[in-house]
């Protein structure tokens, strides 16, 4: 999605929307306030507040799913060649990430369920997946 070099970017947009948005909300409807220069009606001092603090959401989702895609693919890039034995001795994709996952030591369950998933869409990404390997059971 985003290459690494983007995300210093990115936390210094979300730290920026981070004080605006405080900024604007512990000054809202102050006439000295600096918020004055871009707007000169305080009833906008809130709108700007919940901009900025929308503005910070969208960037912390968007970089806690890239650091979550990262982990992911990690995981996979780490396994790669155990992945590709696998699937050469005819294993499915959703075996393979099962014994990872049991291999990581995480409990059956819903969190497991959701990993595999996640780890099968990754590695369907990788070199020698076929569209039959990527079937799970009900």
């Amino acid at each position: 999605m985003f290459r690494p070099s983007l995300r210093p970017i990115f936390y210094i947009l979300m730290s920026i929307a981070g004080v605006v948005a405080a900024y604007s909300l512990l000054t809202a409807t102050s006439p000295q306030s600096l918020l004055r220069h871009l707007s000169p009606d305080p009833g906008n001092d809130v709108y700007i507040a919940l901009g900025s603090s929308l503005l910070v959401f969208i960037i912390g989702f968007c970089l806690f799913f890239l650091k979550d895609a990262d982990q992911f693919l990690e995981i996979v890039r780490l396994n790669q060649t155990r992945i590709d034995q696998l699937r050469k001795e005819g294993d499915t994709d959703a075996a393979i990430a099962d014994s990872i996952l049991g291999a990581m030591g995480i409990a059956p369950g819903r969190q497991r369920r959701l990993a595999q998933k996640k780890l099968i869409a990754y590695m369907s990404q990788t070199q020698g997946a076929g569209p039959d390997q990527t079937e799970t059971d009900p």
